[in-house]
This record gives C-alpha cells, sequence and structure tokens, in this order.
C-alpha cells in the first residue's frame, strides 16, 4: 500500500518544484500538493495521510497553525517543517508540533531520506497507539543540537576527525562526560586521553554520536516526580547496559562497526521510559507501582497502562529523528528478540542479555524485573552460553 505524503506551500513554483524533486517516488507514494492551510485540513478530513510537509510563512493559516491543528485531530500523521532560513520566529512557534525541520531550498536526498523514514517508521514498526501517544505529546524531545551538527558534518566530504572533535569541543558538557567514559575502566586504557579528538578516535564517531544523542535528551528532560526511578538510575542504566552489550559484541567476534551499532543500541534502548516517564508522570508512576506490587516488568506494566510499551515509543521517536533502521530494530525488540528473524549472535541480541544482566544488580525493582526471552534463546541454541554471557559482563562492569 503506498504512503501518503501531503506537501502544503502557497507558492506554485516550489510546489511544482517538490513534484519534479519526488517524480521518482511515485511508485512508493501517493502525493498530494496543495497551496494553503485550509485546503490541507480539508484533505486530512478526506483521508489519512502518514506525513505533512508544510511552509512557513503563508497569508491566513501560517505552518506553525496548520501543524498545530494537524496535531490536534491527526496526532498520528508525521509533522515536518519547510521553512526559509529567515523563518526563525515561526518555527519557534512550531516547537512541540513538528516532528522535523528541513530548510529550504532542500537538498532532494535529504528530503527523500527524511520522508522515507517518516513512512517507515509510521508502518511496520508501530501501531496506532504509539502514534498516538507520541503525536500527542506538546513538548515531544528534539535531537540535540549537536548531534545535528555532527550529521551535518558528516555529510561533507572534507570534515575530519579534528573538524569533529572541535564541533564536540563547543559543549564542555558533552566532552568531559565524553572523556570520563573513554577514560573508565571498561576500556582499560593504560593512558590518559585528554582531548575530544583523540576520543573520537578511539571510540569512533558513531558511538560518539550515540553518546551525544542521549546525552541531549537527559540533559533536557524534566527531573522525575517519583522515588522509584530517577535519571541518575536511568543515565546509570543505560551506560551500563550500552557497555556490557559491547564487551557480548567483542567476545562473539562481531566485526567494528557491528561493536559500535550495539553500543548505539544499548545507549538508547530505554529512551522511551525517558519520554513517558517526563511526559506522563501519574501514569508511569502508576507503571512503577504495578512492577513492585504486581510483580511483572517494565513492558508488560506498560502495556496495562498506556496500551504500548517503551520499546515502542522509543523506536518511533528515535525514527523521527532519522536514526538507522537497524538502531530502530534494537531498541523496539530489546525485550523481545524472538520476534526477529536473526539466527546467529546480533546487536539486538547482546543489548537484550546486557539489559537483563545488568539490571539484575543495578539495585533498582523496575530494572530487576527484566526477563530473558528464554523462548528464542533456547531455540536458537544459546541456553548454555548464558553463564559465560553473564560472568563475561560481571568481571567487565564499568566503576
Amino acid at each position: 500500500m503506498k504512503k501518503r505524503i501531503l506537501f502544503v506551500d502557497d507558492e506554485p513554483n516550489v510546489l511544482s518544484g517538490l513534484q519534479r524533486m519526488l517524480r521518482s517516488m511515485r511508485d512508493d507514494w501517493e502525493m498530494i500538493f496543495v497551496d494553503s492551510g485550509p485546503k490541507a485540513l480539508q484533505e486530512m478530513a478526506q483521508r489519512s495521510f502518514d506525513v505533512v510537509i508544510s511552509d512557513m510563512r503563508m497569508p491566513g493559516m501560517n505552518g506553525a497553525e496548520l501543524l498545530r491543528e494537524a496535531m490536534r485531530l491527526y496526532p498520528a500523521t508525521v509533522r515536518i517543517v519547510l521553512s526559509g532560513h529567515a523563518e526563525h520566529d515561526l518555527v519557534n512557534q512550531c516547537v512541540g508540533v513538528a516532528h522535523q525541520y528541513i530548510s529550504k531550498p532542500c537538498d532532494p536526498d535529504q528530503l527523500k531520506s527524511m520522508i522515507q523514514n517518516a513512512t517507515i517508521i509510521s508502518g511496520k514498526l508501530v501501531d496506532e497507539g504509539v502514534k498516538r501517544i507520541v503525536g500527542s505529546i506538546e513538548s515531544l524531545p528534539s535531537a540535540p543540537r549537536l548531534y545535528t551538527a555532527l550529521e551535518a558534518a558528516l555529510k561533507d566530504e572534507n570534515s575530519s576527525m579534528q573538524a569533529l572533535a572541535e564541533i564536540i569541543q563547543q559543549d564542555i558538557g558533552m566532552t568531559a562526560k565524553i572523556l570520563k567514559l573513554v577514560n573508565s575502566s571498561f576500556f582499560g586504557l593504560r593512558r590518559t586521553i585528554e582531548n575530544a579528538q583523540e576520543a573520537v578516535n578511539y571510540l569512533g564517531i558513531d558511538t560518539i554520536k550515540g553518546l551525544v544523542l542521549v546525552n541531549g535528551v537527559f540533559e533536557n528532560a524534566h527531573p522525575l516526580s517519583f522515588s522509584a526511578l530517577t535519571l541518575d538510575d536511568l543515565w546509570a542504566h543505560t551506560l551500563s547496559v550500552a557497555n556490557g552489550a559491547k564487551i557480548l559484541a567483542k567476545v562473539e567476534n562481531l566485526d567494528r562497526h557491528l561493536q559500535e551499532e550495539t553500543y548505539i543500541g544499548g545507549v538508547l534502548h530505554d529512551i522511551g521510559v525517558l519520554v513517558l516517564a517526563t511526559q506522563f508522570p501519574k501514569q508511569y508512576e502508576r507503571v512503577t507501582e504495578l512492577v513492585r506490587t504486581e510483580h511483572i516488568s517494565i513492558p508488560i506494566a506498560e502495556q496495562w497502562e498506556f496500551g504500548v510499551t517503551h520499546a515502542d515509543i522509543g523506536a518511533y521517536l528515535l525514527g523521527l529523528w532519522g536514526i538507522p533502521a537497524s538502531i530502530l530494530k534494537i531498541v523496539s525488540l530489546h525485550h523481545r528478540p524472538r520476534f526477529t528473524q536473526d539466527k546467529i549472535f546480533s546487536p539486538l541480541l547482546a543489548v537484550h542479555l546486557a539489559d537483563v544482566f545488568c539490571g539484575s544488580h543495578s539495585g533498582n525493582t523496575l530494572f530487576e524485573a527484566s526477563s530473558l526471552d528464554t523462548t528464542m534463546l533456547e531455540a536458537q541454541g544459546f541456553s548454555p552460553h548464558l553463564e559465560r554471557w553473564r560472568t563475561c559482563i560481571d568481571e567487565h562492569s564499568i566503576n
């Protein structure tokens, strides 16, 4: 079934340009082009759209007003702003109602990639309940600026490790956290790494990006309002799982790329917990109470309370930010690897195991409630290796 995309811009030349630019996608997308906000709402009332992409500066109803109305009426639709460089005032009005932003004039490949990713996450990875919950959040977290800057620099063929390090050094707090991590006992270095460039060279840019992304989200999060779970608890568990998963990836001789993918998946695996706990504190407090009183896992309690889990929410949000599908798979399935077709040891399995093993000695009841997917482990012949893997993580736990 074709994905349906709605483009809104009051300039005919822009609409015709978009039609020419995206002609090659006609077999995959049903594209509708309209020149005003009211016409866009008429179209949306007649049929459902996976994505709406709107200009900002339009007469009558501007893009911010349109997207806010779309958010109220059709929260499951992904909302993207197409803005000019001089429209910062209007773009600011879209904070909390737009999922992504792209500047005019836009790069064709960037626009196609952004839409493709939005249509993927609106399909198989998540159900309508997830899209409704995420779509209804008024202050949806956005990808940190430092992460966006790194992504932009990586698209420049002339970018060097030094240039990337200079971008990171602009954020003193992030630089300090990266240096603390790379100099921790987990990496076992015989010398101290003292600057961002050395850290980038050692950790790899993909790992750095993962740390930047999750750290930025944590820094912008409101403190959690209940005692069963704090931001510090969640941050400690996040790093513990990421490190433990990468240990297993090394032990099982996954290549460097897959080791980095494993680490990033571990860093991001519980980002949905942060979103649900900060955006719906009263409901999430009930989740924590259910885990403690009913002796069930976090995903089961979330399913009872929200109808979705943090894994679903996290994967959907990261998809909106353009995170690769391989990482979305880890985030989405880290509690239920049986739903994948993997027959060999994979980054997903490494994160699943680390989540359970690290959670078992975290000291927090919520994380201790996670359990292994024994059905999948037995079916794939992994059960005999469990104690060895648990020992590997215990022996190399980060201080």
